[in-house]
């Protein structure tokens, strides 16, 4: 496993750590990385990976099969999409919500999104009412 930087003295004077964030900001050009970014690049991934598995489904199965995968699609990727944006906005500053750059429009249209499809939790309750559907709870139960 390659060291921390924080364990030589020497990159650690010239390591800046901002408290707001919690990244990791240094000097060095080969280990600029932040763990932050890591995350939403996993984020990202992980919602890619989710939308093609559904849609393969669909092709298999069709929608009606696949429509708790098509649910958690509605909250898990819109929720990464609103997370991942908000942060490039927030790294960008005041410039981030001016029409300079593409995420003030994306961000606009992302939470229109969010509004007109239905609240998250409507959509966790309809998977969650699937599930244990599927695992025989009867509704008293649920």
């Amino acid at each position: 496993y390659p060291q921390s930087p924080m364990a030589d003295p020497k990159k650690r004077r010239s390591t800046k750590t901002s408290l707001e964030t919690g990244e990791t900001h240094q000097s060095f050009a080969s280990t600029s990385v932040s763990d932050p970014a890591k995350v939403r690049a996993f984020a990202i991934d992980a919602a890619r990976l989710l939308v093609l598995d559904v849609a393969a489904r669909i092709e298999r199965e069709g929608a009606h099969a696949a429509r708790d995968g098509i649910s958690l699609i509605k909250f898990h990727v819109a929720g990464v999409l609103q997370r991942v944006l908000d942060r490039a906005i927030q790294v960008h500053g005041a410039l981030g919500m001016t029409d300079d750059t593409p995420l003030a429009y994306w961000y606009r249209h992302e939470r229109g999104a969010r509004i007109y499809d239905g609240p998250d939790e409507v959509h966790k309750s309809a998977v969650a009412k699937r599930i244990l559907e599927a695992a025989g709870m009867p509704k008293a139960a649920r």
